[in-house]
């Protein structure tokens, strides 16, 4: 990094000073201290377009002021950053489909959330939805743990576990198959109970996956009761839907995900318009995943501005191994599939859907590839569907905050959030690949270089060994105790 007068890199947690933990923990204070970012452009999130930087002010962790003359201010500052011409301003992104789980030895998935999150942290990901966990106690404990200064990472906005049958994982195929943490005459009051357990933890928003129609009519009722939105995997692995998208719009689900019809065109998707017209009018968020479906498509397409790093790196040699040893998945969709996913999401945007776009990785779990790089793969994907750059930014950020329903704290560079934003070389409004030129990131106030995080989180994630895998190995703990 090349920056010119008086700037402070502050890597060291030694200098974030926060609140004790709460149960929503991402909102502990910030530390103390003011800083300034002058020159260059900046995309606050909200706008149609960036604009000069005449200065950005932060105290406290908070952005004070926006477009600010900050001539006068800059002997009172604690660090003062000047960006060249070729540099942009963005607010932090936002994954809402952030999964910190992988199944590296064969015995289901595993949460891994430190490094994970340094690597999220790096590619300017200031926050994360985790949607659906099976260690979700390990995501608290990170969470806490980052909230407290004691550890690196993004915002976890933690999902608690799936809420559904996909609590077993993939020996769960559709809602009517049996699962011990999730058996099948589950009855109302255990469904609200769990609801409620995981709220109290500091849980905002809630995954549904492989529930039935009358298990997610209650989810979404008592979710709503306790201030948390909901999303839902709603096609099961028969390749029908456990509940219908137009039954679960009509629930009240805040989000969905994947796909708004069932089919590949044809008659299994000519209620594609009906979809759209029922999400407009109910407001519901869409979060495609357009890189992780498309993904093996998309790199054959694009090649490496779909992979511009080697991110197996960050794995434990031997998880390198064991990757490799796997090799590639199949597709996740034929080319027919993707096509119509494409064709989904850039219809809702031109039917006035583009507020309602957010973006969520949805990264594979099974290969030497990392959601922290995954998110701008889903950038270039949603571009190449046929987006514009400044939908797909503003699904990135506002969108993304406005779906979590933290609209008032994240999302944009806007006076009183929080000082959640990077800085990256080049202008992301006309080239969509240069949002990954990470400069630095802040994130409350607190300043992050991204070679040095990167460098922290190589080779750390997955096994040492053939005796190390007790930690990556999933057990699945059964809903009612004995």
């Amino acid at each position: 990094m090349n920056h010119s007068t008086r700037f402070v890199l502050q890597v060291s947690t030694a200098l974030i000073f926060l609140a004790p933990v709460m149960a929503q923990a991402q909102w502990a204070e910030p530390g103390a201290g003011k800083l300034i970012i002058r020159g260059g452009w900046l995309f606050d999130g909200v706008s149609d377009t960036r604009r000069r930087n005449s200065g950005i002010v932060i105290r406290n962790g908070k952005i004070v002021e926006v477009d600010a003359d900050v001539q006068l201010e800059i002997l009172s500052a604690s660090a003062v950053i000047d960006l060249t011409d070729s540099e942009t301003i963005l607010p932090g992104m936002i994954d809402l489909h952030a999964h910190y789980n992988f199944d590296l030895v064969d015995a289901g998935r595993v949460e891994e959330v430190v490094y994970n999150g340094i690597i999220f942290l790096a590619n300017g990901v200031t926050s994360t939805w985790s949607a659906g966990e099976y260690f979700p106690e390990r995501v608290l404990e990170r969470r806490d743990l980052v909230d407290a200064g004691e550890a690196i990472g993004p915002r976890l906005f933690a999902s608690g576990p799936y809420f559904g049958g996909f609590r077993c994982e993939y020996s769960i195929k559709t809602a009517e198959d049996d699962c011990a943490a999730w058996p099948n005459d589950i009855s109302e009051e255990e469904i609200r109970a769990e609801v409620v357990k995981w709220a109290e933890q500091g849980v905002i928003s809630i995954k549904i996956k492989q529930a039935t129609p009358g298990e997610a009519m209650i989810l979404i009722d008592e979710a709503h009761k306790n201030g948390m939105t909901t999303t839902a995997h709603l096609a099961n692995y028969d390749g029908e839907w456990d509940v219908s998208l137009r039954d679960a719009i009509l629930m009240g689900i805040d989000r969905i995900e994947h796909r708004l019809t069932i089919g590949s065109g044809g008659a299994r998707s000519a209620d594609m318009q009906q979809m759209i017209d029922l999400i407009l009018k109910h407001q519901v968020y869409y979060d495609a995943n357009l890189q992780m479906y498309g993904g093996i498509d998309l790199r054959r397409a694009l090649g490496g501005a779909m992979i511009w790093t080697d991110e197996a790196k960050y794995f434990t040699p031997y998880a390198q191994d064991l990757l490799e040893e796997r090799g590639p998945p199949p597709p996740e969709s034929t080319a027919a599939a993707f096509a119509q996913r494409k064709l989904e999401v850039k219809s809702l945007y031109e039917a006035g859907g583009g507020d309602l776009l957010i973006v969520g990785t949805d990264e594979p779990v099974y290969t030497s590839l990392l959601p922290g790089f995954a998110f701008h793969r889903e950038l270039l994907a949603m571009v190449h569907a046929g987006l514009p750059n400044i939908v797909v930014l503003k699904a990135a950020t506002i969108n993304g905050a406005n779906a979590l329903g933290v609209a008032d704290k994240l999302g944009s560079i806007e006076v009183g959030k929080l000082a959640d934003l990077y800085v990256a070389s080049g202008n992301p409004l006309d080239d969509i690949k240069t949002a990954r030129n990470v400069q630095f990131v802040i994130k409350s106030g607190v300043i992050y270089d991204p070679e040095s995080l990167l460098k922290s989180a190589e080779g750390k994630i997955g096994p040492a060994g053939p005796d190390d895998h007790a930690d990556w190995e999933l057990h699945i703990e059964p809903l009612r105790k004995e």
